[in-house]
């Protein structure tokens, strides 16, 4: 076979991958929508088995053949980055799939069940100890699965680099130092100012709420073409069904928070249809996941959602929309917007504060798996880490260590890429103010079209063919780095509580 027929072996491999994929997110879809209690057994079942046969596209004698052959092909030297995006990413899943044990999957698809149920009866007692002894199990499971893949690599290395792939703990660990550190003294900084005065928003009708936001998402460039909307759920997610085919779901609420909302998952659906149709037709659609997906959602709903300029263009539109809002001005709901308040809840807090919680989360997860944590210790760890960094004490476990799901579901080695998303936030800022300076006189205009143009040529066309690291690089000239986007929230928030940002200082 010559290289070419080789690759496209990969490719097809690939596609049928994406194929169960899309199968999953049709099922994740439906178990947060319309599955009835009593149809949740067998839907696990189904799960399961499609969850087998896409791992078994990577297990076959064939896949075996081609990572044979492929390893010997120089990545470096490839110089197509479909081409080099496709030998990446099969040799990646390859090797997650043929190193996996099957016994430990096993224990661990058990135990996935009853670490759910058993979060639940703790957040129900808030007592951490209910469900301490199954986040052990959890946690010390993927270690050995972890190390298994990658018997030369930290196991919190591999977990890290599943969700976020490239990315390297010591790495990370050194940039959320700098970005928390610049946090607090931001913090300190705006303690000195005069903050917005905390504001009373008012409560609009729920559909016709609903009905708003999602028409802002549209404006902004979500396509019908390409995706749809529901309001039925109670926590917002974008389902990637296919390249051309993006599932948004949100909640229905008279707060004009849903409007944020929307703008989140907009970004995300625009990123995830918005690949080249090269990239598609080698199975490379969606975007990067982890980091770089978040960077995109949280662009639009805070660099794009959060800006005076969007709001100089959008607030009348939303006080004919929403009559609730007629009698409150403009400044008023802009400034009551950036109002610095550090919260005890991640998905409740202010731009600035946010990257903190995400940063807490990963030391965690990371001292955990370098043994320097352990599972008994982990709430108490938690508590004094936001006594540290935000300055405050959760008054009980429900509303500290066991306020997110996301280590009972399976979402081990993941907070990085919240807070990795605003790094790269500051740096897509960068090098966006470098090409299209007048970005925000267009956003007053309504004009969302040079933005998009550009997003779409330097990011989401690239699909998954690049590492967030190859892409950053490619965009910025740059490795990754947090003081861009300490810069922007410094400018931002030093002209809101009349401040000098630090820029402008001699």
């Amino acid at each position: 076979m010559t290289y070419q027929e080789h690759l496209q072996v990969i490719a097809q491999i690939g596609r049928e991958y994406r194929h169960y994929k899309s199968i999953e997110s049709l099922f994740e879809l439906d178990q947060w929508t319309m599955l009835p209690p009593q149809g949740g057994t067998y839907r696990q079942e189904t799960a399961a088995l499609i969850g087998e046969k896409k791992n078994q596209c990577y297990l076959t004698q064939q896949a075996a053949q081609e990572e044979a052959y492929f390893s010997q092909v120089p990545l470096d030297q490839v110089e197509d980055e479909v081409e080099r995006g496709l030998i990446r990413t099969f040799l990646s899943r390859r090797r997650v799939a043929a190193r996996t044990p099957a016994d430990l999957q096993r224990q661990y698809s058990l135990l996935k069940a009853q670490c759910m149920e058993k979060w639940k009866e703790a957040r129900q007692a808030k007592d951490y100890q209910i469900f301490m002894p199954y986040l052990k199990q959890a946690f010390d499971l993927k270690g050995q699965i972890a190390r298994a893949i990658d018997p030369e690599s930290p196991a919190f290395d591999t977990l890290v680099g599943l969700t976020d792939e490239g990315v390297k703990v010591g790495e990370v660990s050194r940039q959320f130092d700098v970005l928390k550190e610049g946090l607090k003294t931001l913090l300190d900084k705006l303690s000195r100012g005069h903050a917005p005065q905390a504001v009373d928003y008012p409560q609009g009708d729920p559909e016709a709420m609903s009905a708003f936001a999602q028409s802002l998402a549209r404006e902004v460039g979500f396509s019908t073409e390409v995706g749809t909307f529901n309001d039925q759920v109670i926590h917002g997610f974008t389902s990637f069904m296919g390249p051309r085919d993006a599932r948004v779901s949100t909640y229905r609420s008279g707060s004009h928070e849903l409007i944020f909302t929307c703008l989140h998952e907009a970004g995300h659906a625009m990123y995830s249809t918005g690949s080249s149709q090269r990239v598609i037709d080698a199975g490379l659609w969606g975007g990067i996941e982890g980091g770089f997906h978040e960077a995109n959602s949280r662009f639009y709903e805070n660099l794009v959602g959060r800006s005076r300029a969007y709001w100089n263009y959008c607030y009348p539109k939303l006080a004919k929309a929403i009559p609730q809002f007629g009698d409150m001005d403009l400044e008023t709901f802009y400034l009551g917007l950036h109002r610095v308040q550090p919260s005890l809840k991640r998905i409740a807090s202010d731009e600035v504060t946010y990257s903190l919680h995400a940063i807490l989360r990963f030391e965690l997860e990371r001292d955990y798996f370098a043994g320097i944590l352990h599972a008994e210790d982990m709430a108490q760890a938690w508590n004094e880490k936001y006594r540290d960094y935000l300055g405050l004490c959760p008054p009980d476990d429900t509303q500290g260590i066991l306020q997110d799901m996301h280590w009972a579901g399976d979402y081990i080695g993941y907070f990085q890429s919240y807070a990795l998303g605003n790094i790269y936030d500051g740096q897509i800022l960068q090098a966006l103010e470098r090409d299209l300076p007048r970005w925000q006189e267009n956003l007053q205009q309504g004009d969302f079209r040079p933005l998009n143009r550009w997003m779409g040529e330097n990011i989401w066309s690239h699909g998954c063919c690049l590492t967030a690291g190859e892409l950053l690089e490619r965009i910025t000239g740059s490795a990754l780095d947090a003081q861009p986007f300490l810069n922007y929230l410094d400018r931002k928030y030093s002209a809101i509580y009349g401040l000098v940002p630090q820029s402008n200082r001699v």
